[in-house]
């Protein structure tokens, strides 16, 4: 059942690359946030969707993995696994595809605020 969960956040994390790529596309020319900010251009509802779709697979999978490697004796190998699979499949392809979008814009473009 492991390999479910974690076949599951894969799907979630691929969904979510989906999504930002789409997001990135939509914004060409202009600054991402990494974190959190405001969009130059609003993401269409489309590609927000695709995002909290992934978001909602991530978290079926996270649940899957708690379930699956929950131990009362030991517990923390199951807490680290189930931050893992909640936390990697979203913030690893928002941060890596965000970052290599940012570095291609000039720094006379970016702006913080």
């Amino acid at each position: 059942m492991l390999f479910v969960g974690l076949l599951v956040a894969v799907l979630g994390a691929a969904m979510m690359t989906v999504a930002t790529k789409q997001l990135a596309h939509a914004n060409e020319g202009h600054y991402l946030p990494v974190i959190i900010g405001k969009f130059a251009v609003a993401s269409p509802v489309n590609v927000t969707a695709l995002r909290v779709r992934a978001q909602a697979v991530v978290v079926v999978a996270t649940l899957i993995v708690l379930e699956t490697t929950w131990d009362y004796t030991a517990p923390w190998p199951s807490i680290m696994a189930t931050c893992a699979t909640f936390v990697v499949p979203v913030a690893v392809p928002v941060i890596v595809i965000t970052s290599g979008h940012n570095s291609r814009l000039p720094n006379s473009r970016r702006h913080t605020s």
